[in-house]
């Protein structure tokens, strides 16, 4: 008796809960003011929370992951603690509330990511909880996530990416951006791969696009150990990640140099890529030698291209200097290191001024060249990229010549890393303008001719 009694004032207590629950007001039919009070009061939760409801998570069989997806009439405890509003001020966790009825949680590192789905009826509820966070999976894998700093992040975001295969919109999107998160918190802690990984998937278009000072400073650490990461910085240097319509390369000398690093860290896609830069002249040096000596080292690690294309040089009557191997340091390269005249501008101009052999080692090519052409109704500017085999040195006379031609030189406009030089004859139209940037050296970069 005493047990029926009980069982049912449990009954009672339980249907006196429901109808309390059953008397919440619908807080707003707004999503983000309907978020705002959830969030707010865990004690009425509850009543917006539709039964049965569908759980997503992430689990570990052996080395694999598997998804699993399954209906449960309620919620277990804790289950929300993610989305109180308390709990979010005092964590590192971060809510986004995504329109037209989602709600995102996730930290900076990639170890925590829930996706909240609400659907409206009557009032918003919430129908679908899916939990990615990962962690529960890397520490069953921890024995192998030891080897190196950063591998249990390297290993996160690779499997974030994998699992966007197994997901739909939203989730796919948000696992990007874990994967995004996961990949840098590895490159804090000082791993290559993990940089290089951050670099690419923020470059492919799925990832949130990192700043190119980042993006450069990511495949500059990948660099240090990975041919690949080598190899993308030298397209870096070129294309700035933009992959719209051809143009020259924005820096050649340090694309060159970073390729060169990737061929000798033995990437053989990397002595082929150099092989046709030497054969065409696109990263400044012009050597059907070199790119021969490039193609057969390319060849000889099983590069079938490679071997193609050395045959099409040997056939033009192109033979191998020993003296010019694929890998020989570039004379701009050993001048620049040795020789920058001084890291003060007024000290390298004045150098720069007097010398031609200066000249030629400290103007960037392919420089670009703004010349004025008569057009109609008047004159116009057009602009032209130059190799270094149409530059005609010196750019800027030297002071016998200057003063024999009636030409003034002067600084018109300096910073600490660009400088603005205008040469021009009083009195008449000829005026030329030059600038200067500076990159461990002062270099000229572009030249304006004004004159008419």
């Amino acid at each position: 008796m005493a047990g029926l009694k009980r069982g049912c004032l449990g009954l009672l207590a339980l249907v006196m809960s429901s109808s309390a629950l059953a008397a919440v007001q619908c807080p707003s039919t707004q999503f983000v003011e309907f978020i705002t009070a959830f969030t707010a009061n865990a004690d009425t939760q509850p009543a917006f929370i539709a039964s049965p409801v569908t759980e997503v998570s992430v689990v570990s069989t052996g080395s694999k992951t598997r998804v699993l997806q399954r209906q449960v009439p309620t919620l277990g405890p804790g289950a929300l603690a993610e989305v109180s509003a308390d709990y979010i001020a005092k964590s590192r966790l971060s809510l986004e509330v995504a329109l037209p009825n989602y709600v995102f949680v996730r930290d900076r590192k990639g170890e925590v990511l829930k996706i909240f789905t609400f659907k409206f009826g009557d009032c918003w509820k919430l129908v679908r909880v899916e939990d990615w966070s990962l962690e529960k999976v890397l520490s069953a894998q921890q024995g192998e996530l030891r080897a190196s700093p950063g591998a249990r992040a390297l290993k996160r975001g690779a499997l974030y990416d994998a699992l966007t295969n197994e997901s739909g919109y939203p989730a796919d999107v948000q696992l990007y951006v874990s994967s995004l998160d996961s990949y840098l918190d590895g490159a804090a802690q000082g791993n290559d791969q993990a940089a290089y990984a951050a670099a690419s998937v923020s470059l492919s278009g799925q990832a949130p696009r990192l700043d190119n000072s980042k993006i450069l400073e990511l495949y500059t650490q990948g660099s240090r150990s990975l041919a690949q990461a080598s190899h993308a910085l030298s397209g870096f240097y070129c294309d700035e990640g933009e992959y719209g319509d051809p143009r020259p390369c924005v820096d050649p000398a340090k694309s060159l140099a970073a390729l060169k690093r990737s061929a000798a860290q033995g990437a053989p896609y990397a002595l082929n890529d150099l092989g046709s830069a030497f054969q065409r002249g696109t990263l400044g040096i012009q050597d059907s030698q070199r790119a021969l000596a490039c193609y057969l080292a390319a060849a000889n690690k099983g590069q079938e291209d490679s071997r193609t294309n050395a045959e099409q040089l040997s056939a033009q009557g192109i033979r191998v200097d020993p003296a010019k191997p694929c890998l020989m340091p570039e004379p701009v390269e050993q001048a620049q290191v040795l020789a920058c005249p001084s890291k003060d501008f007024s000290v390298f101009f004045a150098d720069f001024t007097e010398s031609t052999a200066s000249q030629k080692i400290f103007t960037r090519v392919p420089m670009k060249k703004l010349i004025t052409v008569d057009a109609e109704p008047e004159p116009k500017q057009v602009s032209t990229w130059l190799d270094r085999s149409e530059l005609v040195f010196p750019l800027i006379p030297e002071t016998k010549t200057r003063e024999a031609r009636g030409l003034m030189l002067q600084v018109v406009d300096k910073s600490a890393t660009s400088a603005t030089v205008k040469l021009q004859k009083p009195d008449t139209g000829y005026e030329v303008i030059y600038r200067f940037s500076f990159d461990g050296c002062w270099s000229l970069d572009e030249v304006q001719d004004f004159s008419i």
